[in-house]
């Protein structure tokens, strides 16, 4: 072999025992997620757009029914890491569970509420209508969440105390596994309604003639407006004993959370095959409406989770007990 090609041969060696070394290095973790759509978009960027392997992670995605078992999954050790309600990871500490608080994934509660055109018009409801109005108009309506104890679950249930209305007696919700299941039903008008984010519900204006009753993701209700409704929670142990994976992980978030703000197109890019069954004008419209919901940085502050625990305990009419320190494990 001459000299060239024996260099060529040991720089391919080295190159390929440079990758042997890194797919060792990278740590694999699990991420439950409570629901699914647009609320995870920076989870999902990091993913698809490769920034978990280039802080050494090897990241799988497992998804439960509601934020309530994904909590459960938590606690229970399936996985690493939950990507869900911020209310999930409060009540499972609450309970007792090794639960603690590290991030968010969204700033805003963007599960936003659609309901039929034709059921709007009925209502009297139209684009101009206050948010007043759109609340009064959840009474009797039926619909449809992800999955008990989930963030569309607490949602909706907040949103019908706001109007003075009791989801038990009031308005009726159902519980459907997902968003296809949801569009299924709207489509057959056996639901008047549900709550979930994008694409789901632009799927639902654009393709099912919907009317949007609230933009969650515009903050249009001022009790909401800025509030981290998903959050990235962990085993409080597993946190303390693996700082450094804790640290990779909100890094590749950070990365995503810049990238979706600097360069939109090319965060679209990335995820795009995610959404492979939603049509390019559903896409569009969906990151458009949600551009303002996604943060600059995952990293959560005492004061939000302040926030948290007073909607917790608006919802459950019970008190929370503890402070944001109880709940939430800073991590730079």
């Amino acid at each position: 072999m001459s000299i060239k090609g024996l260099l060529s041969a040991l720089g391919l060696s080295v190159a390929l025992s440079a990758t042997s070394l890194y797919a060792q290095a990278a740590e694999s973790v699990k991420v439950a997620l409570g629901t699914e759509g647009f609320v995870h978009m920076p989870l999902f960027v990091a993913l698809d757009g490769g920034l978990f392997k280039k802080h050494g992670l090897d990241v799988e995605l497992i998804k439960f029914k509601g934020g309530g078992a994904a909590a459960s999954g938590l606690a229970s050790r399936s996985v690493e890491f939950c990507s869900c309600a911020i209310q999930n990871a409060i009540n499972a500490k609450v309970k007792g569970a090794d639960i603690t608080l590290l991030g968010r994934l969204v700033g805003q509660y963007a599960s936003n509420v659609v309901i039929h055109k034709d059921v709007a018009t009925r209502l009297g409801l139209s684009e101009s209508s206050t948010v007043e109005q759109r609340l009064a108009a959840f009474k009797g309506l039926r619909l449809a969440v992800s999955g008990a104890g989930g963030s569309a679950d607490f949602l909706v249930r907040f949103l019908g105390q706001e109007a003075k209305l009791n989801p038990e007696k009031d308005f009726t919700l159902l519980y459907l596994n997902n968003g296809a299941a949801m569009l299924a039903a709207f489509a057959q008008h056996r639901i008047d309604g549900f709550a979930l984010s994008s694409p789901a519900s632009d799927s639902a204006v654009i393709d099912h003639k919907g009317f949007t009753l609230l933009d969650m993701s515009e903050g249009m209700v001022p009790e909401l407006d800025g509030y981290p409704s998903i959050a990235l929670s962990a085993r409080g142990q597993w946190a303390k004993e693996h700082p450094e994976t804790v640290k990779a992980f909100l890094a590749a978030l950070g990365d995503a959370t810049q990238l979706i703000g600097d360069k939109p197109d090319e965060a679209m890019k990335a995820v795009r095959s995610r959404f492979e069954g939603v049509n390019d004008e559903v896409y569009a419209a969906a990151w458009k409406n949600n551009r303002k919901s996604f943060p600059k940085t995952p990293y959560l502050t005492e004061e939000e989770v302040e926030r948290a625990i007073k909607f917790l305990g608006e919802i459950q009419k019970e008190s929370i007990p503890g402070n944001a320190g109880d709940y939430l494990t800073q991590v730079r």
